[in-house]
Protein backbone atom coordinates (compact mmCIF):
# COMPACT_ATOMS: atom_id res chain seq x y z
CA UNK A 1 0.00 0.00 0.00
CA UNK A 2 2.78 2.41 0.97
CA UNK A 3 4.59 1.80 -2.32
CA UNK A 4 1.42 2.55 -4.27
CA UNK A 5 0.82 5.77 -2.35
CA UNK A 6 4.44 6.75 -2.73
CA UNK A 7 4.05 6.39 -6.49
CA UNK A 8 0.95 8.60 -6.41
CA UNK A 9 2.87 11.31 -4.56
CA UNK A 10 5.96 10.86 -6.73
CA UNK A 11 3.91 11.28 -9.93
CA UNK A 12 2.17 14.32 -8.42
CA UNK A 13 5.49 16.01 -7.60
CA UNK A 14 6.89 15.20 -11.04
CA UNK A 15 3.85 16.80 -12.64
CA UNK A 16 4.32 19.87 -10.43
CA UNK A 17 7.91 20.13 -11.62
CA UNK A 18 7.05 19.65 -15.28
CA UNK A 19 4.25 22.21 -15.23
CA UNK A 20 6.32 24.80 -13.39
CA UNK A 21 4.31 24.74 -10.19
CA UNK A 22 7.61 23.77 -8.54
CA UNK A 23 10.77 25.49 -9.74
CA UNK A 24 14.38 25.63 -8.66
CA UNK A 25 14.54 26.80 -5.04
CA UNK A 26 10.90 25.98 -4.26
CA UNK A 27 10.32 24.36 -0.86
CA UNK A 28 8.50 21.03 -0.89
CA UNK A 29 6.46 20.94 2.31
CA UNK A 30 5.47 17.43 3.46
CA UNK A 31 2.27 18.62 5.12
CA UNK A 32 1.16 20.65 2.09
CA UNK A 33 1.82 17.78 -0.32
CA UNK A 34 -0.01 15.35 1.98
CA UNK A 35 -3.08 17.61 1.92
CA UNK A 36 -2.87 18.09 -1.85
CA UNK A 37 -2.67 14.36 -2.53
CA UNK A 38 -4.90 13.17 0.31
CA UNK A 39 -2.36 10.74 1.76
CA UNK A 40 -0.44 10.50 5.02
CA UNK A 41 2.97 12.09 5.46
CA UNK A 42 4.83 8.74 5.38
CA UNK A 43 4.47 8.08 1.61
CA UNK A 44 5.09 11.80 0.99
CA UNK A 45 8.39 11.47 2.86
CA UNK A 46 9.23 8.38 0.81
CA UNK A 47 8.48 10.12 -2.50
CA UNK A 48 10.57 13.13 -1.48
CA UNK A 49 13.38 10.76 -0.54
CA UNK A 50 13.19 9.12 -3.97
CA UNK A 51 13.46 12.51 -5.73
CA UNK A 52 16.40 13.39 -3.49
CA UNK A 53 18.18 10.18 -4.48
CA UNK A 54 17.54 11.04 -8.15
CA UNK A 55 19.16 14.44 -7.71
CA UNK A 56 15.98 16.48 -8.25
CA UNK A 57 15.51 17.65 -4.65
CA UNK A 58 18.03 18.86 -2.05
CA UNK A 59 17.71 18.50 1.71
CA UNK A 60 18.49 21.59 3.79
CA UNK A 61 18.95 20.64 7.47
CA UNK A 62 16.38 22.39 9.64
CA UNK A 63 14.31 23.54 6.66
CA UNK A 64 13.38 20.44 4.66
CA UNK A 65 13.37 19.60 0.95
CA UNK A 66 13.87 22.12 -1.83
CA UNK A 67 13.87 21.75 -5.60
CA UNK A 68 17.48 21.58 -6.73
CA UNK A 69 18.86 24.77 -8.29
CA UNK A 70 20.91 23.31 -11.15
CA UNK A 71 24.17 24.99 -12.02
CA UNK A 72 24.98 25.92 -15.60
CA UNK A 73 27.15 22.81 -15.92
CA UNK A 74 24.35 20.59 -14.62
CA UNK A 75 21.88 22.05 -17.12
CA UNK A 76 24.42 21.55 -19.90
CA UNK A 77 25.02 17.94 -18.85
CA UNK A 78 21.29 17.20 -18.66
CA UNK A 79 20.90 18.20 -22.30
CA UNK A 80 24.00 16.24 -23.28
CA UNK A 81 22.39 13.13 -21.81
CA UNK A 82 19.29 13.77 -23.91
CA UNK A 83 21.43 14.14 -27.03
CA UNK A 84 23.34 10.92 -26.38
CA UNK A 85 20.49 8.68 -25.25
CA UNK A 86 17.31 10.00 -26.82
CA UNK A 87 18.76 10.21 -30.32
CA UNK A 88 20.09 6.66 -30.12
CA UNK A 89 16.72 5.47 -28.82
CA UNK A 90 15.03 6.99 -31.87
CA UNK A 91 17.60 5.30 -34.10
CA UNK A 92 16.84 1.96 -32.42
CA UNK A 93 13.08 2.52 -32.82
CA UNK A 94 13.39 3.31 -36.52
CA UNK A 95 15.63 0.26 -36.99
CA UNK A 96 13.03 -2.20 -35.67
CA UNK A 97 11.71 -4.59 -38.28
CA UNK A 98 8.35 -4.62 -36.50
CA UNK A 99 7.67 -1.37 -34.66
CA UNK A 100 5.06 -0.90 -31.95
CA UNK A 101 2.16 1.44 -32.59
CA UNK A 102 3.06 5.12 -32.79
CA UNK A 103 -0.58 6.23 -32.64
CA UNK A 104 -0.04 8.02 -29.33
CA UNK A 105 2.72 10.18 -30.80
CA UNK A 106 0.51 10.97 -33.80
CA UNK A 107 -2.36 11.98 -31.48
CA UNK A 108 -0.04 14.46 -29.75
CA UNK A 109 0.96 15.92 -33.12
CA UNK A 110 -2.70 16.32 -34.03
CA UNK A 111 -3.19 18.37 -30.85
CA UNK A 112 -0.22 20.55 -31.81
CA UNK A 113 -1.77 21.07 -35.22
CA UNK A 114 -5.08 22.03 -33.59
CA UNK A 115 -3.21 24.56 -31.45
CA UNK A 116 -1.72 26.15 -34.57
CA UNK A 117 -5.06 26.22 -36.35
CA UNK A 118 -6.72 27.91 -33.38
CA UNK A 119 -4.29 30.83 -33.70
CA UNK A 120 -4.19 30.95 -37.49
CA UNK A 121 -4.98 34.66 -37.63
CA UNK A 122 -2.09 35.63 -35.36
CA UNK A 123 1.05 37.20 -36.83
CA UNK A 124 3.88 34.71 -37.27
CA UNK A 125 6.23 37.16 -35.54
CA UNK A 126 4.06 37.44 -32.41
CA UNK A 127 5.39 35.80 -29.27
CA UNK A 128 3.19 33.05 -27.86
CA UNK A 129 1.49 33.61 -24.51
CA UNK A 130 2.68 31.92 -21.29
CA UNK A 131 -0.48 29.79 -21.35
CA UNK A 132 0.22 28.62 -24.92
CA UNK A 133 3.82 27.90 -23.92
CA UNK A 134 2.60 25.76 -21.02
CA UNK A 135 0.45 23.73 -23.42
CA UNK A 136 3.29 23.40 -25.92
CA UNK A 137 5.65 22.10 -23.24
CA UNK A 138 3.11 19.50 -22.16
CA UNK A 139 2.55 18.33 -25.75
CA UNK A 140 6.28 18.33 -26.46
CA UNK A 141 6.90 16.22 -23.37
CA UNK A 142 4.10 13.81 -24.32
CA UNK A 143 5.47 13.40 -27.86
CA UNK A 144 9.00 12.62 -26.75
CA UNK A 145 7.73 10.29 -24.02
CA UNK A 146 5.55 8.40 -26.51
CA UNK A 147 8.49 7.87 -28.85
CA UNK A 148 10.79 6.75 -26.03
CA UNK A 149 8.23 4.32 -24.64
CA UNK A 150 7.80 2.87 -28.12
CA UNK A 151 11.57 2.29 -28.28
CA UNK A 152 11.07 -0.03 -25.34
CA UNK A 153 14.04 0.65 -23.04
CA UNK A 154 12.65 1.53 -19.63
CA UNK A 155 16.03 2.59 -18.24
CA UNK A 156 16.46 5.15 -20.99
CA UNK A 157 12.91 6.42 -20.39
CA UNK A 158 13.68 6.85 -16.68
CA UNK A 159 17.00 8.62 -17.25
CA UNK A 160 15.52 11.01 -19.82
CA UNK A 161 12.53 11.77 -17.57
CA UNK A 162 14.84 12.57 -14.64
CA UNK A 163 16.87 14.90 -16.84
CA UNK A 164 13.74 16.64 -18.12
CA UNK A 165 12.72 17.29 -14.51
CA UNK A 166 16.09 18.94 -13.88
CA UNK A 167 15.83 20.99 -17.08
CA UNK A 168 12.30 22.16 -16.28
CA UNK A 169 13.35 23.16 -12.76
CA UNK A 170 15.64 25.86 -14.17
CA UNK A 171 12.69 27.52 -15.98
CA UNK A 172 15.18 28.43 -18.71
CA UNK A 173 12.91 27.61 -21.60
CA UNK A 174 13.78 29.11 -24.99
CA UNK A 175 12.39 32.60 -25.39
CA UNK A 176 11.10 34.58 -27.09
CA UNK A 177 9.11 31.88 -28.89
CA UNK A 178 7.08 33.13 -31.86
CA UNK A 179 4.25 31.44 -33.71
CA UNK A 180 6.61 30.99 -36.64
CA UNK A 181 9.00 28.98 -34.45
CA UNK A 182 6.03 27.10 -32.98
CA UNK A 183 5.17 25.93 -36.49
CA UNK A 184 8.77 24.84 -37.03
CA UNK A 185 8.72 22.82 -33.81
CA UNK A 186 5.56 21.05 -34.98
CA UNK A 187 7.20 20.37 -38.35
CA UNK A 188 10.27 18.90 -36.60
CA UNK A 189 8.10 16.48 -34.66
CA UNK A 190 6.12 15.53 -37.74
CA UNK A 191 9.28 14.82 -39.77
CA UNK A 192 10.80 12.80 -36.92
CA UNK A 193 7.71 10.62 -36.68
CA UNK A 194 7.38 10.10 -40.43
CA UNK A 195 11.08 9.27 -40.74
CA UNK A 196 10.80 6.67 -37.97
CA UNK A 197 7.72 5.20 -39.62
CA UNK A 198 9.67 4.82 -42.88
CA UNK A 199 12.49 3.07 -41.03
CA UNK A 200 15.10 5.71 -41.96
CA UNK A 201 17.11 5.23 -38.77
CA UNK A 202 20.14 7.42 -39.49
CA UNK A 203 18.00 10.29 -40.74
CA UNK A 204 15.65 10.03 -37.75
CA UNK A 205 18.61 10.20 -35.35
CA UNK A 206 20.12 13.20 -37.16
CA UNK A 207 16.86 15.15 -37.14
CA UNK A 208 16.25 14.38 -33.46
CA UNK A 209 19.79 15.46 -32.63
CA UNK A 210 19.30 18.78 -34.40
CA UNK A 211 15.93 19.21 -32.65
CA UNK A 212 17.33 18.58 -29.15
CA UNK A 213 20.46 20.66 -29.82
CA UNK A 214 18.32 23.67 -30.68
CA UNK A 215 16.58 23.41 -27.30
CA UNK A 216 19.96 22.83 -25.65
CA UNK A 217 21.62 25.90 -27.14
CA UNK A 218 18.61 28.14 -26.61
CA UNK A 219 18.19 27.05 -22.98
CA UNK A 220 21.86 27.74 -22.26
CA UNK A 221 21.54 31.17 -23.89
CA UNK A 222 18.51 32.00 -21.75
CA UNK A 223 20.28 30.71 -18.62
CA UNK A 224 23.18 33.08 -19.28
CA UNK A 225 20.85 36.02 -19.93
CA UNK A 226 18.91 35.38 -16.73
CA UNK A 227 22.13 34.93 -14.76
CA UNK A 228 23.19 38.43 -15.84
CA UNK A 229 19.88 39.83 -14.53
CA UNK A 230 20.07 37.91 -11.25
CA UNK A 231 20.59 39.77 -8.03
CA UNK A 232 22.76 38.55 -5.17
CA UNK A 233 21.98 34.94 -4.14
CA UNK A 234 19.41 34.65 -6.95
CA UNK A 235 19.27 31.67 -9.31
CA UNK A 236 18.32 32.25 -12.96
CA UNK A 237 15.10 30.34 -12.20
CA UNK A 238 14.13 33.09 -9.74
CA UNK A 239 14.52 35.70 -12.48
CA UNK A 240 12.57 33.53 -14.93
CA UNK A 241 9.75 33.20 -12.40
CA UNK A 242 9.54 36.98 -11.93
CA UNK A 243 9.51 37.62 -15.68
CA UNK A 244 6.88 34.95 -16.29
CA UNK A 245 4.63 36.29 -13.53
CA UNK A 246 4.87 39.76 -15.09
CA UNK A 247 4.02 38.36 -18.52
CA UNK A 248 0.98 36.51 -17.14
CA UNK A 249 -0.29 39.67 -15.40
CA UNK A 250 0.18 41.65 -18.61
CA UNK A 251 -1.84 39.10 -20.62
CA UNK A 252 -4.83 39.25 -18.24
Amino acid sequence: MSKGLRTVVYDFLCEQLLTGELRAGSRVCELTVAKQTGVSRSPVREAIGQLRSEGVLDHVPGYGAFVKSPSRDELDEAFQVREWLECEAIHALASMRIRPSLDKARMVLDKMQDMLRADRGVSSEQEISPETYDLLERLDRDFHAAMLHAAGNRRVVKIINDNRLLIHATACRPRPLTYERLGEIFADHDVILRTVERGEADKARDIMLEHVRWAHHESMRVYDELAMLAEEDEHPADVARRLEQSARRASM
